[in-house]
Formats: C-alpha cells, sequence, structure tokens
C-alpha cells in the first residue's frame, strides 16, 4: 500500500517540485551580463548582451546587444567599429528558453555551465 501511494501521489508530487525549482533556477540566472568572442579570416568581434528583466511586464526582458569588431582587409586588422542593437525577449515557461521577439532566436540558458547558448554560439555570464 505504501508502494502505491508513493508512485500515485508523492512521486508525481515531487517531481513537479524539482520541475518548479529548475525553471527558478534558470530565471533567476537570466539577468546579467554575457560575453562572447569570436574571429574569422575577414574579422574579430566582441559580444556583449546585457539581460535586464522588465519592470512593466512578467516574463519579459531587456537585451542590449554590443558589438565591437575589426575587420580584416588584405590581412590587416582594420579600425575597430561598433554596434549597440536593442531587443525584448519573452520566457517561455515549457521550454525554459528566452525568445527575443524581432528575429526569433532563442537563449537558452544554462547555470550549472555559467552560459548562454545563441544557436551555436557560447556566451559567458560575467
Amino acid at each position: 500500500m505504501r508502494t502505491f501511494i508513493f508512485k500515485t501521489v508523492l512521486l508525481p508530487i515531487s517531481l513537479l517540485a524539482a520541475c518548479n525549482s529548475k525553471s527558478h533556477q534558470i530565471k533567476d540566472f537570466i539577468p546579467g551580463t554575457y560575453v562572447n568572442q569570436a574571429q574569422s579570416v575577414y574579422s574579430m568581434a566582441n559580444d556583449t548582451l546585457e539581460i535586464t528583466p522588465d519592470a512593466q511586464t512578467e516574463n519579459s526582458y531587456h537585451i542590449i546587444r554590443k558589438t565591437g569588431f575589426n575587420r580584416v582587409l588584405d590581412g590587416k586588422l582594420q579600425p575597430q567599429e561598433h554596434k549597440v542593437k536593442a531587443f525584448t525577449g519573452i520566457w517561455d515557461e515549457q521550454k525554459q528558453t528566452v525568445t527575443i521577439t524581432q528575429n526569433g532566436i532563442v537563449l537558452v540558458f544554462q547555470p550549472g555551465g555559467n552560459k548562454l547558448m545563441i544557436e551555436n554560439s557560447e556566451y559567458r555570464k560575467r
């Protein structure tokens, strides 16, 4: 009888609590600054994402992307250029991700690894 009660009542409750705990862990991790460096034969770039919760809208985030990059022309590094873009992200409770509304890009947060993944790009949280 005890096994039956555990399997039918307590196990689903404990699984639900674990899922909610993971959701809160990820949501608590989201706000912050994330950095990425990349380079190719054509350029070198430093990306910074600043993510803050929207005080007006639940499950919404302000995302500022700051990019500094140097083009490589004929093997020579060109002067640094800068770009700043602002986005809005929406938290998806089921998928445990944030989707940027302007372009559909999905942000996957990994608190255990202290990182954020955007497609194949890895951003480290500062």
